[in-house]
């Protein structure tokens, strides 16, 4: 009884093992088993020969002892076929196991020097080639993991040189005013109040900063807290749309919009985040948009379960190979990081991540010379009162 139990045990381990790719100590203990048989059966010829040999004397005595010749014949027969077929077994167990476990092996001890990526060559459609497989996969997937982790901390590296930047030019402003006035440099009051506009606008800038900081590295642990209501999304839009028209036409900025969406349509959104979404990509559009005619163009559609906004601009446009790293933290096509354009470089990363929390996705398309245009995307989400129902 005890015996069927591990028996049992057995086979689910080995079924699990491949079924899931195995780890990398399941890997090395695996090798370990086998190499234990691989050194059994390199003994196995050696024990055919000794077994021979040892037939070919007991023969000799019975023949010595007037035995029977055909009951000699016939019982070394059998007993030599079934020497033989242990040999051409061993053989070839030798050539479909353990040559690929011997090139595993080696795979294995490529992978704890850490050379991930490193797979094996196998065509066999058997336990080996199964086992095989799983290891090529594990490696794939650890290499991939490496280079994650290479890619987080050159994020990471980048994240602080550009904080270290961006903070350090508006305080640095900030500090030479201050020392300006206290030493009397500004001598009338028109003089004292410029410093003390612009020690005012680098505070707020600074501040700004500070605030995407903090939403940003909310975001990027996973402890922003979400607060979606079902509402009327055109609506929504709308309002939003209105409000930042208001706003920017007072600065002179061209604001146009279209909306195709029905009015019954309902949307659980994060109100608050969608209006930040909307409001970075928007900032960014000003900041990059045509200085002399600033032009933004807002189109809304329905798409099956949720919308899709595109935010254009009528600005220089970006170049291909900076396209895809606009949503990086801190980029700029700017490469001096020039304070004057504006904004914080974490706009975009931040509305990335709050789009990619309502379950949608966003991407920029651009013509040098003719403007800039940035998608969205944003699902329904699902609320408790759905789930209950």
């Amino acid at each position: 009884m005890e015996q069927k139990k591990d028996k049992v045990v057995h086979t689910i381990r080995i079924s699990g093992f491949f079924n899931t790719p195995p780890s990398e100590k399941e890997i090395y203990q695996a090798m370990r088993e086998f190499e234990r048989l691989q050194r059994i059966l390199r003994w196995v010829p050696i024990f055919f020969l000794a077994v021979l040999g040892a037939i070919f004397f007991a023969v000799m005595k019975l023949f010595e002892l007037n035995f029977p010749a055909f009951i000699l014949i016939t019982i070394s027969t059998v007993i030599i076929l079934k020497e033989v077929s242990t040999v051409l077994f061993s053989l070839h167990m030798r050539k479909r196991l353990m040559k690929p476990l011997e090139r595993l092996r080696v795979a294995v001890e490529e992978i704890s020097k850490g050379n991930y990526g490193f797979t094996v060559e196998e065509e066999q459609f058997n336990m080996v080639g199964d086992l095989i497989a799983s290891f090529n996969r594990m490696s794939v997937e650890l290499k991939e993991a490496e280079e994650l982790k290479e890619r987080y901390e050159q994020n990471r590296k980048e994240l602080i040189a550009g904080i270290s930047h961006d903070l350090k030019t508006p305080i640095t402003s900030i500090i030479g005013y201050v020392d300006a006035i206290q030493s009397g440099v500004a001598t009338t009051d028109e003089k004292r109040e410029k410093y003390l506009s612009i020690i005012e606008s680098n505070a707020q800038y600074t501040n700004k900063l500070i605030d995407d900081l903090f939403l940003f590295s909310k975001l990027d642990i996973n402890q922003m807290q979400y607060e979606f209501t079902r509402m009327p999304i055109c609506e929504f839009l709308q309002d939003v749309i209105i409000e930042k028209q208001l706003e920017l036409e007072e600065n002179g900025v061209e604001v146009s919009y279209e909306i195709h969406i029905s009015q019954d349509m309902q949307l659980a959104i994060d109100g608050k985040m969608v209006y930040r979404i909307m409001s970075n990509i928007m900032s960014n559009a000003i900041k990059y948009g045509n200085k002399e005619t600033p032009k933004i163009h807002i189109d809304a559609t329905e798409i099956p379960d949720g919308v899709k906004v595109a935010i254009s601009d009528n600005g220089q446009g970006v170049s291909q190979e900076n396209l895809e790293q606009i949503f990086d933290v801190f980029f700029r096509e700017d490469i001096s990081r020039n304070k004057e354009i504006g904004g914080t470089g974490l706009g975009l990363s931040i509305a990335k991540q709050l789009v990619q929390a309502h379950g949608g996705t966003i991407f920029a398309s651009s013509k040098v010379g003719k403007g800039t245009s940035i998608t969205f995307t944003l699902k329904d989400q699902k609320l408790q009162e759905d789930k209950d129902e």
